[in-house]
């Protein structure tokens, strides 16, 4: 792994959470590096990280090398051009956001820029990113373009390559976001719905390929014919509140401790949703992707993403990490006790706010999740020496299952 000489440390660390390193294998990043006629550095720098290489992690290579090679840029930049080292930056987040069509909070990258001696004048189009107005705003799109947009960035990591991590993952973003758009236009014995929302979609990225292919023309029609069809929802309708834990099931007993934790708050059926604990899941015979259609439809979701091996092997969870993101839920996760930081993949990642149940901090960071949750559900405030032996519990329970 290449590491940012000492001085640029924390800014390395803050651009990482701006830009996440498999943004850097797409094939917009590709794009600007041609336009600034970076190619050839950039080529340099991903063959340096390759000779430095000792390891290789099945399925996340083309991530990691591409954030060490921008490391190996900066690094380089810093050392040798100081006087375009914050211009590339500014640059790189401008595009970043105008493509990606976010904002984003740069008071940290600023300060970094300014300690290591980068005139204020040449980071001052930063404060531009934290601005509205960019025409690919998704603030600014409707939801029938949302859904294009995912559809067109998923296009164009699958020409890329489609069995990449990057066009997996863009795939099963547009086809989340796809199926919750129709379903408030069709219902779920519409045959060609049906047959679009529940492809199998647990192959690799080859797989996923054919599936977007074959699916093409239904697809079309569908979307097409929204204009037809008379929408399900009330825009107007006034959202409750539902906590929902995804997770994989080869957690159950985690989710187990976990709700009997939550309940002690004030949590029921009513505002709970966990598919792997009786009273809190789908109803007998139910259909799972229209109940979680509807949960994310409908309510004012908040998420616990419960993150382990096991997770990025669900399918069904990685559908609901995407559906999450696209809809802009608020969310934390948990992380098993087998589960590492750096093994967060996909649009939700360790630089999301994280509770490792092993760590120093869990009981203090599980507090603050309490408090969070008694604001935004409304729940009567709790003994604080009741919750302290429910978190105790909760925590002896959950570290000591033996995975694996």
């Amino acid at each position: 792994m290449i590491e940012p000489i000492n001085k640029i440390e924390p800014l390395r660390e803050d651009l990482r959470k701006l830009v996440p390193d498999d943004y850097l294998t797409t094939t917009s990043f590709k794009r600007w590096v041609v336009a600034n006629n970076l190619q050839n550095v950039w080529s340099e720098c991903l063959q340096y990280v390759k000779s430095k290489q000792t390891m290789i992690v099945v399925g996340y290579m083309r991530e990691i090398e591409s954030g060490d090679a921008l490391t190996h840029l900066l690094n380089h930049l810093y050392q040798t051009d100081v006087s375009n080292f914050g211009k590339f930056i500014v640059k790189l987040l401008t595009y970043y956001c105008q493509t990606e069509g976010k904002k984003l909070d740069v008071t940290d990258l600023r300060m970094d820029m300014l300690v290591v001696g980068i005139h204020e004048n040449e980071i001052a189009g930063l404060d531009k990113l934290t601005e509205k107005g960019s025409s690919e705003d998704v603030s600014d799109m409707t939801d029938e373009q949302k859904v294009r947009k995912l559809e067109k960035e998923y296009v164009a990591e699958m020409e890329t390559e489609p069995n990449s991590h990057s066009a997996i993952n863009a795939y099963l973003k547009w086809h989340t976001e796809a199926v919750l758009y129709l379903g408030n236009f069709y219902p779920i014995d519409n045959i060609d719905f049906e047959r679009f929302k529940s492809m199998d979609n647990s192959s690799n990225g080859y797989g996923l390929r054919t599936n977007y292919q074959s699916s093409l023309a239904t697809y079309n029609l569908l979307m097409k014919n929204t204009s037809k069809q008379q929408t399900k929802e009330s825009t107007n309708a006034v959202k409750t509140p539902m906590l929902f834990i995804s997770h994989s099931s080869k957690d159950k007993p985690f989710v187990e401790a976990l709700v009997d934790m939550l309940e002690s708050l004030g949590f029921t059926p009513k505002n709970l949703f966990c598919s792997s604990v009786n009273g809190y899941g789908i109803p007998l015979s139910g259909d799972i992707f229209e109940t979680l259609r509807t949960l994310f439809s409908e309510h004012d979701l908040y998420v616990i993403f419960v993150h382990s091996p096991r997770y990025y092997n669900s399918i069904v969870s990685l559908n609901e990490m995407g559906a999450a993101w696209v809809l802009k839920k608020n969310f934390c996760s948990l992380l098993t006790n087998d589960m590492q930081f750096d093994g967060m993949k996909g649009v939700v990642n360790d630089y999301s706010i994280s509770i490792k149940v092993n760590s120093n901090e869990s009981a203090a960071r599980l507090t603050e999740l309490k408090d969070q949750l008694t604001k935004k559900f409304s729940l009567p405030s709790m003994d604080q020496i009741k919750w302290e032996r429910k978190r105790t519990r909760f925590l002896d329970i959950v570290n000591s299952i033996k995975n694996g």
